[in-house]
């Protein structure tokens, strides 16, 4: 059985044609719609927490099955946050009823559209046709915010939690999507590495977590990349935007993504590795097909989350990527720098709710390009306000551009950083220092 579930500001009627087209395949017998209610994340007052809530009740009523593996799932766009918060919140990683899971331009890290509030979303790509005008839904697009907290946390629990949730043995999860943007009005919301509203690299699970560890020792910073629990599919597809790869708008306009979408929904156990293996290498020709065109490009989302030893989120830093002249020079290495400015790190975003997290959105294409000529090492360095040196009581220890404590990235590091068309979640801590007079006792005279 094939369950499709639909995204943000959609309804079910929109995968008909993808539905008529999976059965024509003559892959499943029965495929059927989990409705989440029309429109219903555009209400203001839904949560995901009432999309999850409201999906298991759905499941459990149409008396879908809840056997480990038993069922199949497509979701495109808000359904892959949607889906994967419901299985890790109702079932564990060896009970989950999903089998295959086919996502369709998954919002999996954000997009950068969730931010852009309800006047620029509801007319340049609804045109407040919803049944609640001026509505867009802020819970959701507040988890759909690039660098929210709630995607930060859904990927704690399936890719960096205790067990392994994909994979041969688990769920078989492919990921595909576009890397073109929209025509007409809608193009006013395309960003470069985007297929129009979710970047490339925040659709893709195969996510990195970096420690900057700036707490225990700030002499000594210490940098441990790790990798997520599991294996996943995934492919960039070239000439799809959002809606073209989930069969609306006239799509698909890639004839390879029928077969890629194919292969998702068929692969077993015994081929997922061959399979990840093959959507890798065509996602890297597209990839590299595509160079000479920015919009293409293989971006990173890079996302910060500034806390400090007191595990309090700081929400006032500065964070800098430089080069230095070589390893033990306080100088830095201004040509190669002012291209990492200019050229790599193309976005920066704060998330609203909380500026302890951000979003930097790293060209790695360019950064392969200059690479090579780098004289010394790139470094990380943080400046958080408030500075103890100025409040004389607490604060953080920060210094001048040019004398200030940062993390040196050697090549392996550096490579296990960079990665084009992913997410890293960067988990950074600093120290935070309070000065003698902040609390002291006084001894108590004899009389």
């Amino acid at each position: 059985m094939l369950i499709i579930i639909h995204g943000w500001s959609d309804t079910y009627k929109s995968f008909k044609k993808l539905a008529k087209w999976i059965l024509d395949q003559d892959i499943y017998k029965d495929v059927r719609h989990v409705y989440l209610g029309n429109y219903i994340s555009l209400d203001d007052e839904v949560t995901f927490n009432d999309l999850v809530e409201a999906m298991q009740t759905a499941w459990l009523d149409e008396g879908l099955p809840t056997e480990p593996r038993s069922v199949d799932v497509v979701v495109h766009s808000t359904g892959g946050l949607v889906i994967r918060d419901w299985m890790t919140t109702h079932y564990k990683h060896d009970t989950n009823p999903i089998h295959r899971l086919l996502m369709l331009a998954p919002a999996n890290f954000g997009s950068h559209l969730a931010h852009k509030g309800r006047s620029f979303i509801g007319r340049v790509f609804k045109g407040f046709k919803s049944e609640k005008p001026f509505q867009t839904g802020t819970h959701i697009l507040n988890g759909l915010e690039l660098a929210s907290p709630y995607s930060w946390d859904l990927a704690r629990r399936d890719l960096f939690g205790g067990s392994t949730w994909y994979g041969p043995g688990k769920v078989l999860c492919t990921v595909l999507t576009g890397t073109s943007g929209y025509s007409g009005i809608s193009s006013i919301g395309n960003q470069a590495g985007s297929d129009g509203t979710v970047p490339v690299s925040c659709a893709n699970l195969n996510a990195s977590r970096l420690i900057l560890d700036f707490a225990s020792d700030p002499q000594n910073p210490t940098a441990r990349p790790m990798g997520a629990r599991g294996i996943t599919a995934f492919s960039r597809i070239p000439k799809e935007n959002h809606s073209t790869i989930a069969f609306k708008d006239g799509g698909p306009k890639n004839n390879k993504t029928y077969e890629l979408i194919k292969k998702g929904l068929t692969v077993t156990d015994k081929s997922f590795d061959v399979h990840c293996n093959e959507l890798e290498k065509f996602s890297a020709s597209a990839r590299l097909d595509g160079e000479s065109d920015k919009y293409t490009h293989g971006y990173q989302n890079t996302v910060v989350h500034l806390v400090d030893n007191l595990d309090a989120d700081v929400a006032d830093y500065f964070l800098e990527l430089f080069f230095k002249k070589h390893n033990n020079s306080k100088k830095i290495y201004d040509a190669d720098t002012r291209t990492l400015q200019e050229k790599v790190i193309t976005k920066v975003h704060t998330y609203v709710g909380n500026s302890a997290y951000r979003s930097l959105m790293i060209n790695c294409t360019e950064l392969d390009d200059f690479s090579p000529d780098m004289t010394g090492p790139l470094c990380i360095a943080i400046t958080a306000l408030p500075d103890v040196h100025q409040t004389k009581s607490v604060g953080y220890d920060t210094y001048a551009w040019d004398a200030i404590e940062s993390l040196k990235l050697d090549a392996q590091t550096k490579e296990q950083f960079f990665k084009p068309d992913r997410c890293v979640l960067v988990e950074f801590s600093i120290k935070r220092i309070q000065i003698d007079k902040v609390f002291s006792f006084k001894k108590h005279p004899k009389k």
